[in-house]
């Protein structure tokens, strides 16, 4: 009997202690990268590889603040979005303020080979 408790306690204990953890996944946006941090920053992060961005489509809400970070897994890339003068160069983070609707188009803006011009994607400020 008393191994039985035992057991059972235990399975209990394990089962408590999983649905404390989680798994966030980095590479997601608000409609698939990120999150808002305490304080009401959308946190993206976008991995570049040869030769494409993700996720190559961010979007995004009318005056939130966003923080953008570039990890490069492949190659060496940068990332550009001329529209909010953002130039990433390599890893690194910058803050913006996406107070322009629209379409915004980024690209990668360190020359990485035959497929750089191809190494766009979009940011949607709804």
């Amino acid at each position: 009997m008393k191994k039985w408790m035992t057991l059972g306690l235990t399975l209990l204990l394990v089962f408590a202690l999983s649905a404390c953890g989680s798994k966030t996944n980095k590479n997601t946006t608000n409609t698939g990268a990120g999150g808002t941090a305490a304080g009401g920053t959308q946190n993206i992060t976008v991995t570049a590889t040869n030769f494409k961005f993700e996720p190559a489509e961010i979007k995004v809400k009318k005056g939130d603040k966003v923080k953008i970070t570039l990890v490069n897994k492949e190659g060496a890339h940068g990332l550009e979005i001329p529209d909010f003068k953002i130039n990433l160069q390599k890893n690194g983070s910058a803050d913006f303020t996406a107070d322009k609707a629209g379409t915004h188009e980024f690209h990668c803006s360190v020359m990485c080979g035959a497929g750089h011009d191809n190494m766009v994607g979009k940011i949607i400020v709804e």
